[in-house]
């Protein structure tokens, strides 16, 4: 009991240690966690729609659109997405079994669908108002595997590093748009952001911070025995542990946006610009450990369920701002292409600060600082889309389109988490009107470039390796309204 109780009044800068390795978590996604496929027509068109924006979607791609859409106009849009997210290691810990075909990144997530809702509503002949709810931002990705039984399902080799992750960002968007002159408008949209994360991973790395462990606690578990020696074998006898954050924000956005239109309709030109949004979180921090451990035995489950208590937490991270600018023309007969280039200032998501509610200033034996911070190593991205579409009679259209996308997420930052890599994307897709109203749908196949990282910082957590993804998007847009042909 003495040497518990010794084991305990130490604890505080051990398990701060600890904690420190929980909350330095990188996270990335293709371009970072942005989602660009909220319109049937513009992803068809490769999502080149800034210059065009001729439907209601218009008020995520280029809000003034909707100031040249006749009377009221109502779009429900709606996508599946199947994924391939497979990481292969490079190295892994002696008598780790890998599946044949990597770790699956996608568990329980072969399809994920997303819907959008967009409506505006002409007002007199130069102003028009919009509503529109879609998810701007979004996250998800599920490598928790613990089945040591089952080869295929063995448990995941960069636990350490991040196991699962999910973000639901989703915009309520109140729109007003003027028509300046008959052939140019501007919108302005604030917005308000309401914000869903969840983050896990696993801790006490027996190379990483379990060892830091183990060289605090080795004069007090194996006083008189040299302290490297003695950190190892402490590190081998921790339990694993399991850190989830969740949490839940509404922050204030706005987009605002210009779009020209030639008379003839033989040329258009828009620019939208929707700000960085920063997310302050409500939330909760829960930990758990495997139970059976050698360490647990000598000190007691206790001390770590004690030492690491779940608690309410509050963080905050910042979703980019995006600038987006386009042109769209008439290359032949009514036909229609587009192209568009858009940049996204991930810079700003940079580091995320963690303020907890319990501390060491509660209770000497919690490990748990006042604040912590998340850092991520991202830089700036962009992407260009060009897109064409070719009408079939007047109520009929077919599209086609590519998308290059430079991912914001350095090697340093790669992990499971969030697998990113640039994308190329190519699309196709079609319209129908019926009976005054019109259905549209498209295909899009995504390839993820493959991307092999080494870097030496993440060989402890067993992430260097290569990532190999793709996905596939079926999307179908449901539109009535005004000036529809029946």
């Amino acid at each position: 009991m003495p040497a518990f109780r010794r084991f305990r009044i130490s604890s505080k800068k051990i398990l701060i240690v600890f904690l420190v390795a929980i909350l330095t978590v990188g996270t990335a996604r293709s371009s970072g966690f942005s989602i660009i496929e909220l319109s049937a027509r513009g992803t068809g068109m490769g999502t080149a729609f800034t210059g065009l924006a001729d439907d209601a979607s218009a008020l995520y791609f280029n809000p003034a659109g909707i100031a040249f859409l006749p009377g009221m106009q109502f779009q429900m849009d709606n996508i599946l997405v199947n994924g391939f997210f497979r990481f292969v290691p490079a190295a892994t810990p002696p008598g780790t079994i890998v599946p044949e075909t990597g770790f699956n990144g996608l568990n329980g997530l072969k399809y994920q669908p997303l819907g959008s809702l967009f409506y505006s509503q002409q007002i007199s002949e130069r102003w028009t108002m919009g509503l529109g709810v879609f998810a701007a931002f979004g996250l998800s990705g599920n490598f928790t595997n613990f089945k040591d039984s089952d080869p295929e399902e063995t448990k995941f080799v960069g636990r350490f590093a991040g196991t699962r992750d999910r973000m639901e960002n989703v915009w309520l968007q109140p729109t007003l748009a003027y028509r300046m002159t008959p052939n140019s408008s501007f919108a302005i949209g604030p917005s308000l952001v309401y914000n869903h994360a969840i983050l896990e991973r696993s801790f006490l790395n027996p190379l990483d911070d379990g060892l830091d462990f183990g060289r605090l606690a080795a004069d007090l578990i194996f006083p008189g025995q040299d302290k490297e020696q003695a950190a190892q074998s402490i590190a081998r006898m921790l339990p694993e542990g399991r850190a989830r954050i969740s949490g839940t924000s509404k922050s204030p956005g706005i987009v605002i946006a210009y779009l020209y239109k030639h008379p003839q309709g033989k040329f258009g030109f828009g620019i939208s610009a929707r700000n960085a949004v920063v997310h302050h979180f409500n939330g909760q921090m829960g930990f758990g450990f495997t139970e059976g451990s050698t360490l647990e035995q000598v000190v007691g489950r206790g001390t770590f369920t004690e030492a690491f208590p779940s608690q309410p937490i509050k963080f905050s991270l910042t979703t980019p701002g995006t600038l987006a600018t386009g042109i769209s023309f008439n290359p032949f007969g009514r036909s229609i292409m587009a192209f568009d280039f858009r940049v996204q200032d991930y810079r700003r998501f940079k580091d995320v600060p963690v303020n907890f509610s319990k501390t060491a200033a509660d209770d000497p034996a919690i490990g748990t600082p006042a604040e912590q911070r998340l850092s991520f190593d991202f830089r700036n991205s962009y992407n260009v889309a060009v897109g064409l579409e070719i009408p079939l009679g007047s109520k009929a259209a077919i599209r086609t389109g590519y998308l290059y996308d430079r991912t914001p997420v350095k090697d340093a930052s790669v992990g499971p988490l969030f697998p990113d890599s640039s994308r190329h994307k190519i699309t196709a897709g079609f319209s129908k009107v019926m009976g005054g109203k019109e259905i549209t749908m498209y295909y899009d196949f995504t390839q993820f470039v493959n991307r092999t990282t080494d870097v030496p910082e993440n060989a402890k957590q067993w992430t260097n390796g290569q990532y190999r993804n793709y996905a596939q998007i079926l999307g179908m847009s449901f539109r009535f309204g005004d000036g529809l042909i029946p």
